[in-house]
Parts: C-alpha cells; structure tokens; sequence
C-alpha cells in the first residue's frame, strides 16, 4: 500500500481503519511505508489501542526512523500519565541525540519571538581591544547576529603560542563559550580552520600534524553549538607549500604528502529551540526587506585564491568574507570576528552594510585596523 494511502487510512478515525494499520504494521513493507503506518495509528485517537500499540512495540527491534515516530506519538500524548511513562522510559532506553532533541522541544516552553529577538545595543562599527575573552564581556547577551573568524593556528604563528596543545583547545573553548553568550539564539558560528604542522625540534624528530578541525568540533558542541555544514575553501595549487616534491623525485611508497590546498569552513548554529525559519521571519516580515542577488554557490567547494599583506601572515580573501556576509546575515546585522587580526571582515562587512564588531590582542594590528577609519567606538581592556 501507498505512503499515500496510508495517509488517508489514518485521516478517517474508525475501529476497522485501526485493524488495518495494525495488521500493514505487522506486513513486510518498506521503512517510510511502517513508518506513517505508526504515524497513521498516532492519529487514530483511541487512546487505549495506541498505548497498547506502542507499549508492545517500541523495544523491539526496528529501524530508528520507525522508533522516532513512535516516540513523539508519545510527546502528542504527554499529558496522558502512561504515555508520560513509557516516553521517559524510551529516552532512557534509547539514549538517542534525535529522541532527546524532540524531548526538549516538547519540554521547553513555547516559543516566544519578542523575548528571543531583540534589538541590538551595538548601532556602529566597534573594537575591542586586548584579550577576547574579556573584551567580549562588553557585549550583551544576543547583541550578535553573526561569528566568523579564524582562530589562531596551534603554535604555527609568532602571535599563537601555547605550553600544549590542550591549553590551546581549553583557551579556545573559553572564547567559544563567550561567543555562545554574545550571539543571538539560532544563529550561526562560522570558523575558517586546517590542520596544521609544527616545525620539528631537531632533524632526528618527526614533526606533528595535528587536526584541528576534528579538535574544535567537540569544542564547539561543549560551547553549545550544533553542527550544520563544512564547506571547503579551495585555493590554488600554485599558491601553498609543495609538500610533494619529495614523493615526485623518489615515487617511494609511504612519502606521498598532497599539497593541502584546502581549507575547512566549519557552518554551526547556536542551541535553541525553535526551526530557523523563524530567524528567517524576524527580516522577511519588515517592508524594507530585500533579497540577495541571484549569483549562488551551489556547492560546499569555493575556489577563491588566498590573500597576502605585508602586516599578517594570514588573512582573509575579501571575496571569502563577503560569501559569509551574503549567505549568513542580512544588512543592518551585528557581525563579530573575536580574533581580527588586520580587520578584513570588519571592512568588507561595513561596505556590505553590516556593523562590524572586531576583537584583537595586538597592538599592531589594531593601529591596522584604527587606520581603516571605521571605527568610532573604542575599547581597550588591559592584557
């Protein structure tokens, strides 16, 4: 039978349209067809018979998406004292990341738009500048819109120093963590990471390449953050380290080492309980509203060269930045890059009508980015 008809059986509420889903249930039929099987019988409102359904069901074997369905069957009838019962005794059973995110939405309280979205403190371009962990706590809670920046690279830099890697992992995790606080409910983190490799100590030594990427992920979930894509940045191969000039003069097996010409944008939103469609809604209700021109990426590979600067190592390609402005803000939106280095995003996010907030320990990039005019509000906190 139709997921179609299927459907129809569970619209019309009878005896016989019961026995019929009970008896597809039990057939040899494909995972989305028992699944709005269930979903049928949900709909059937004769308590009793879905309780007895489900109480017989749920711990036997099945396939989740099976499962899923009949766990929030039991958050429709929560209020219900059995059916309260048997769905905590699911969670418990189960220990599911999907069962316990439908829980707590059916936990948390209904969403309210005006308590979440408020307006933003911030109306003009601001720096803050000394540790960001600190200067961060000038900022109000949800003032941001969006977060994106690049971390420093584990001791790869003059500017990132640390006695180990997990000091280096911890300290991350207290600016993230500040990042969570500032940024409003819903909306996304953005992070520009690679691995990277450390000099080795001596010629006896082999060096160390460590995969940050993989690190910061579980950093980021501790932080209170999701995981939404991972787009690639490809630059051009002419542009980075060769790494396979060895492996091309010898052809040994085991020295093959690519050139690493990519790098990962890593998309995560913050923790909330409700669908971003209603962050979408905040900006497509207003009259002014205008949509973005219709030049898409359409895949997570851009290929955009990487920039130099006589005063960074490693900045940002305004055309990366701008491809983050585009895709995940809207015009007016408070945007904050916690570790700035020259300012690039700032700049690019001005010029796109954003009200760029900036962080930065070093004094000579900050007199960089002073030197871009923009910023009207200044604030120093001591190191």
């Amino acid at each position: 039978m139709s997921v179609k008809k299927i459907k129809e059986l569970g619209k019309v509420h009878s005896k016989e349209n019961f026995e019929t889903l009970l008896k597809l249930y039990e057939e040899d039929i494909s995972i989305e067809e028992k699944r709005e099987v269930v979903s049928s019988i949900g709909r059937q409102k004769n308590e009793e018979a879905i309780y007895k359904f489900l109480e017989e069901n749920a711990f036997k074997k099945n396939y989740m998406d099976v499962i899923y369905q009949m766990f929030r069957t039991c958050l429709v009838y929560y209020e219900n004292e059995k059916f309260k019962k048997l769905c905590d005794k699911m969670k418990s059973y189960y220990n599911n990341e999907i069962m316990n995110k439908m829980y707590e939405y059916k936990m948390t309280p209904k969403f309210n738009a005006k308590k979440v979205f408020h307006k933003s403190s911030i109306i003009k371009p601001t720096l803050l500048e000394g540790n960001n962990i600190e200067t961060m706590k000038k900022i109000k809670n949800g003032d941001i819109h969006l977060i994106f920046t690049s971390p420093p690279y584990y001791n790869a830099r003059e500017y990132s120093d640390y006695i180990n890697y997990q000091k280096y992992l911890e300290d991350l995790k207290k600016v993230f963590m500040e990042c969570n606080r500032v940024l409003e409910d819903g909306r996304f983190l953005i992070v520009d990471i690679s691995p990277v490799i450390t000099k080795r100590p001596g010629r006896e030594y082999e060096s160390i390449r460590y995969p940050i990427h993989f690190d910061l992920h579980n950093v980021l979930i501790e932080s209170g953050f999701y995981f939404i894509d991972e787009i690639i940045w490809e630059k051009p191969e002419p542009s980075v380290p060769n790494r396979i000039g060895g492996y091309i003069q010898t052809l040994n097996p085991l020295a093959y080492k690519p050139n690493c010409v990519t790098e990962s944008i890593m998309v995560y939103r913050k923790n909330c309980n409700f669908l971003l469609d209603y962050n979408i809604k905040k900006y497509t209700s207003e009259k002014s509203y205008k949509k973005n021109d219709n030049i898409v990426d359409r895949s997570n590979i851009w290929k955009i060269a990487p920039s130099s600067n006589k005063n960074h190592p490693a900045i940002f390609p305004e055309d990366l930045c701008k491809k983050i402005l585009k895709y995940y803000s809207y015009r007016g939106d408070v945007v904050l890059d916690p570790f700035a280095g020259i300012g690039t995003f700032g700049r690019v996010a001005n010029e796109m009508g954003r009200i760029p907030v900036l962080c930065e320990i070093n004094e000579k990039y900050v007199e960089v980015i002073k030197g871009d005019n923009i910023y009207d509000d200044i604030s120093k906190t001591s190191n």
